[in-house]
């Protein structure tokens, strides 16, 4: 079965997380960033960071796995679910480009 690409979307569990994170909130996200790392070495991870939006920053990322299934149990082992919520949505026929080369 071909691999497919999905939109996550982190929502915070207030709207106010990113300005008043706790010292262990951001050891959290420490640990979420060190994950998303891991993700990105394994090729699973295509693209992530913060969303700057007005009405509320979130983060995002595209993943690229097997089925929404297989991401689920992937994204179970992110410890950013402790302050938030995964919002999956699977992605139409993509274009992605290849990584460029280290040092380029």
């Amino acid at each position: 079965m071909p691999s497919s690409f999905f939109f996550v979307r982190l929502v915070p569990n207030r709207p106010n997380f990113v300005m008043s994170m706790t010292a262990d909130e951001q050891a959290i996200m420490g640990a979420h960033g060190a994950f998303l790392q891991g993700q990105l070495t394994a090729g699973t991870l295509v693209a992530a960071g913060p969303v700057l939006d007005p009405a509320g920053p979130f983060g995002m990322a595209v993943f690229e796995a097997e089925s929404v299934d297989e991401l689920r149990r992937l994204l179970e082992r992110d410890p950013a679910k402790a302050v938030g919520r995964h919002e999956l949505i699977p992605m139409g026929p993509t274009l992605a480009r290849p990584a460029r080369p280290a040092g380029v």
